[in-house]
């Protein structure tokens, strides 16, 4: 049970930095361009509802990857054939995308929602 909690723990422990760190580079970005204080928090806001939502796209399309798509990029675009290895590993970082879209959009929701209240 232990084996199974702790590259769980990994995982939201990674994506918590992660998004912790584009929260950081969006306010520097943020504080750069506009210096007025009321205008941080509902740029940082939609800022990181993007950013989210971006890294939900991304790690969906990743976890969409499968046999039948890696065959036409194969044919067309000459990658690499498909394997299960390439497969466990394009989920891993599906799931790393995934978790730190939804952080990003929690986080988002909470500045919004502290910033009005």
């Amino acid at each position: 049970m232990l084996a199974r909690i702790k590259p769980l723990v990994e995982l939201v422990a990674s994506s918590l930095v992660y998004s912790f760190i584009v929260m950081v580079i969006d306010l520097v970005a943020i504080f750069f361009f506009s210096r007025e204080l009321n205008q941080v928090a509902s740029s940082l806001s939609f800022i990181m509802l993007v950013e989210g939502g971006l890294g939900l796209a991304i790690g969906g399309a990743v976890v969409l990857y499968s046999p039948a798509t890696s065959k036409i990029g194969e044919l067309i675009f000459h990658f690499k054939p498909w394997s299960a290895k390439r497969q466990k590993v394009a989920e891993k970082h599906a799931n790393s995308w995934i978790v730190t879209g939804v952080f990003l959009l929690f986080e988002a929701l909470l500045i919004s929602a502290l910033w009005t209240a």
